[in-house]
């Protein structure tokens, strides 16, 4: 499959925002994002962009999927902020 660089921004704010509204679990944004974002993210030229995306969402997956020690509650919270805040810096780059 080949895409562009803006269908890759597209497919990655997309997968967030799919995240942020409900309609998949941080697992399944997990499970989606890692994988499209290392095999397409070389199409799309954008240094500030791939930035963002890299200090603050594998965190984010890191910390509050994978890391034990949080109640499921406060992973759910403490993720959706930081992808909400990830999603609204990532859409004006």
């Amino acid at each position: 499959m080949s895409i562009s660089g803006m269908k890759f921004r597209e497919t990655l704010l997309g997968q967030m925002k799919d995240y942020l509204d409900g309609r998949i679990t941080k697992e399944e944004y997990y499970n989606q994002a890692e994988p499209f974002y290392t095999e397409y993210a070389n199409t799309y030229e954008n240094p500030l962009f791939h930035k963002c995306f890299m200090d603050t969402v594998p965190d984010a997956c890191l910390f509050y999927i994978d890391e034990p020690g949080l109640t499921p509650k406060i992973k759910e919270s403490r993720f959706h902020e930081a992808l909400q805040e990830a999603y609204v810096t990532l859409e004006k780059l």
